[in-house]
């Protein structure tokens, strides 16, 4: 069976027994029999299984241990409500217990507390919260129940509608208006005047809808008054919408296992369906949405967990819940036409998937109302906010004052410029960085680099691109340098290493051929061993700034007797050797970075050979991880993202309600991009390999970059197709060029048709 589980992350013990336990939990029961049996009937789940996992701890993980709770993480709950998701679980145990649970943690009433908290942990009582009007909190003016002051208490009057696990509970939280505002109090079910009326949902649970006729409370059945109220249920329901985000992550994921293994066996024309390319490339897009969606909810469970104010975690609710309700509807939807006809049925259990994902995407804000709150609460342009410092060694660089040294060193001249820089061009700002230290932030301390964690070098490059510098990869940096760390002798980290960091000499990539791109086993530049040298012939295309370059690494076939993979070797090559003709290719924007490189009998020195004899494919596969890394960066895509919003506040379209909410989804792209990034970059720090996973940040990246640069083309109008800058004030925007350069980034490091062949046959293991 396949598993969308955890690829990437390294789950703690605490974490691990956690899902584990509830992968046992549910494993005993076949894919919606439990749904299908509770379907239509009130109150929508067995009692006997809401007991069962409270004795397992789960409707009090995020409880303190004084009410009897586990005192775990909100990243402990996302892994248990992921698993309750894959099982379709039809216990409402983030609307029954984590949601009114987590207002009256927040609310101050410990009375309340003492009372009711230890009996939920031990699935004693289920509880709800009825907080919204007919159009889910939208409207400024509240249309829910009423309460006016009686005596030394309140009389609730009016009713509210989608109340999740309403009808069977044993008391409910009702947000109602008083005259000071806002306030919630707790009505037991059995009181006086408290009815309810059940709505049918498409999954076959209920909404409800609670009636209030001369509810008399007291005060001390207050959660929090009209001074707290507002605070209070914002809190509880934004840890709720990353809660329910990773259960609809659980649907979704779970969904797609089930329809890679029924397009595996179903056979059509003679062979599995899942071996057409259209329907793996379906399935990988899917695996895309159920991957960003992971890391979204990971990123905005670990941001609350830390203890962030209530701004930032209501824009890391709402990235989170804007993505799984869009992801999941798009997956199980997906699922749906991968079944064929036979999804169309009850009895395919796809569907099932389906009805939960449209219910629970709904549910406390869909989609586009988050994109929206997003937009509103995430700092200017999308970016997270920065760290307060990066740690360079035992010195911290301080973000205001990185970012004023940029400003003082940079030259204003090259900021946002019409095409990428070169090396060449921009070698003092190089020598500025090695001044400081800081030219490869990857690399460790012992090498020369600055040791920096993944975070941190996410941070240290956004106030780069912050500053808009776009100069091309230092590709001895990025690329080469890791390479020659992990794999070169000690003579070639000797003389190569510090010479990279200081700029004297700049390197190339020699690995695309004519033919052999994506499929680069195939390669037929040949090396043959001549005494101490070894004699190269053949040719590279693609090689960015060839022409600048001082130095070549690239891979040659030294053995073409055997499996095309196993006969590769990689060198160090000079590009002032005799043999070596380069050759430039002018682009869509009029630029000539890519260049033809020729080798006619080039001699290269043996002792230019990294690693031993015909090994080179093992490198190139861990350069390729680590060239996907680099194109996956979120900042191909941010630094434009940046320029789109200026472009659109100078003409006006900013604040267009249809061009905003364009603009709003791609920021969450580019954001959870950011996301799913650094859990993939976390992995090369721990020293573990990347799995071919990594092409989902390829794929995301440069594709995300195409829809930026389209939006840009549109909103410039006539400005976009003139062969000139627009003036802005942060510099000029080439529009044309911006759009031209986003063009080729969907091909090269593999196009991105090969990436998804690859996540197909790789990670989802569909049949060839």
């Amino acid at each position: 069976m396949i598993d969308l589980g955890v690829r990437v992350d390294d789950l703690s013990d605490e974490k691990r027994m956690l899902r584990d336990a509830a992968t046992t939990f549910f494993a005993a029961e076949a894919d919606g029999a439990r749904v299908r049996e509770w379907r239509n009937r009130i109150p929508g789940y067995d009692r006997k299984h809401w007991h069962a996992m409270a004795a397992l701890g789960w409707t009090g993980v995020c409880l303190p241990e004084r009410y009897g709770g586990s005192g775990g993480s909100l990243a402990q709950l996302v892994l248990l409500l992921e698993q309750c998701g894959r099982a379709l679980a039809p216990e409402p145990l983030i609307a029954g217990a984590v949601l009114p649970a987590a207002t009256l943690l927040h609310g101050g009433n410990e009375e309340l507390r003492e009372r009711w908290l230890p009996r939920l942990a031990r699935g004693e009582c289920v509880l709800a919260l009825a907080w919204q009007d007919l159009s889910q909190g939208g409207p400024a003016e509240f249309a829910g129940p009423q309460a006016r002051p009686s005596g030394e208490g309140f009389v609730l009057t009016g009713s509210q509608r989608f109340v999740f696990a309403g009808e069977g509970v044993d008391a409910v939280i009702v947000a109602a208006r008083t005259p000071s505002g806002m306030a919630l109090f707790l009505l037991e079910s059995a009181c006086d005047g408290l009815s309810w009326r059940s709505q049918l949902r498409v999954d076959g649970g209920f909404f409800a809808e609670l009636l209030l006729d001369e509810v008399a409370v007291s005060a001390g059945q207050l959660v929090a008054d009209a001074g707290s109220a507002a605070a209070v249920l914002q809190r509880a329901l934004d840890e709720a919408r990353i809660a329910t985000s990773a259960e609809l992550l659980g649907v979704m994921a779970r969904a797609l296992e089930t329809s890679v293994e029924y397009i595996g066996l179903r056979e059509q024309f003679g062979r599995p369906v899942g071996s057409f390319q259209a329907l793996q490339h379906r399935a990988a897009d899917l695996l895309i949405q159920v991957e960003l969606s992971r890391a979204a909810v990971s990123h905005s469970a670990a941001l609350a967990d830390s203890g962030v104010d209530a701004r930032v975690l209501a824009a890391a609710a709402s990235q989170a819940k804007a993505r799984a309700s869009d992801a999941a509807l798009k997956v199980t939807r997906g699922c749906i036409q991968l079944h064929g006809g036979i999804g169309y049925t009850d009895e395919c259990n796809i569907g099932l998937y389906l009805k939960k994902a449209m219910v629970l995407a709904a549910w406390l804000g869909n989609a586009p109302l988050h994109r929206r709150r997003y937009g509103e609460l995430a700092p200017a342009g999308g970016d997270d906010a920065p760290p307060e410092y990066v740690a360079r060694g035992a010195a911290p660089i301080l973000g205001d004052d990185l970012r004023r040294w940029i400003a003082a060193n940079y030259p204003d001249a090259w900021r946002f410029p019409a095409s990428r820089m070169s090396l060449r061009e921009t070698a003092t700002w190089h020598a500025k960085l090695n001044d400081r230290g800081w030219v490869a932030p990857q690399w460790p301390l012992e090498y020369g680099g600055m040791g920096l964690s993944a975070w941190e070098q996410v941070a240290f490059q956004a106030e780069f691109d912050r500053h808009g510098i776009n100069i091309a990869p230092n590709m001895g940096v990025v690329m080469l340098g890791p390479l020659l760390i992990r794999y070169g002798s000690d003579a070639q980290k000797r003389d190569v290493l510090p010479k990279i960091l200081t700029g004297e000499l700049r390197w190339c990539q020699g690995y695309s051929e004519p033919s052999a791109g994506s499929d680069l086993a195939n390669l037929r530049t040949r090396a043959e061993l001549d005494g101490e040298h070894f004699i190269v012939n053949g040719q590279k295309t693609w090689t960015s700034f060839a022409h600048e370059a001082d130095w070549i690494f690239l891979l040659v076939r030294t053995d073409p007797k055997v499996k095309k993979q196993n006969g590769i070797s990689f060198l160090l090559a000079d590009m002032r050797s005799p043999g070596i003709t380069v050759k430039r290719i002018r682009n869509l924007g009029g630029n000539s970075e890519f260049c033809e490189v020729f080798f006619d009998n080039v001699r290269v020195p043996k002792d230019n050979l990294v690693g031993g004899l015909n090994q080179g494919w093992t490198m190139a596969k861990s350069l390729l991880g680590s060239e996907r890394i680099t194109i996956g960066h979120p900042r191909l895509a941010r630094a434009p993202l940046m320029r789109l919003r200026e472009l659109a506040e100078a003409c006006g379209a900013f604040d267009e309600p249809s061009w905003r909410a364009r603009y709003d989804e791609l920021r969450l792209d580019v954001d959870d991009l950011n996301a799913a990034f650094l859990r993939y970059v976390d992995v090369l720090r721990t020293g573990r390999e990347l799995g071919p996973e990594v092409s989902i940040l390829k794929i995301w990246v440069t594709e995300t970059f195409q829809r930026v640069s389209d939006l840009m083309l549109e909103t410039a109008g006539e400005a976009a197709v003139c062969d000139a800058a627009v003036d802005l004030p942060a510099g000029g925007l080439h529009v044309a060029n911006v759009f031209f350069s986003a063009r080729p980034a969907t091909i090269y490091g593999g196009s991105n048709e090969i990436q998804r062949n690859i996540l197909a046959k790789a990670v989802l293991e569909l049949p060839s």
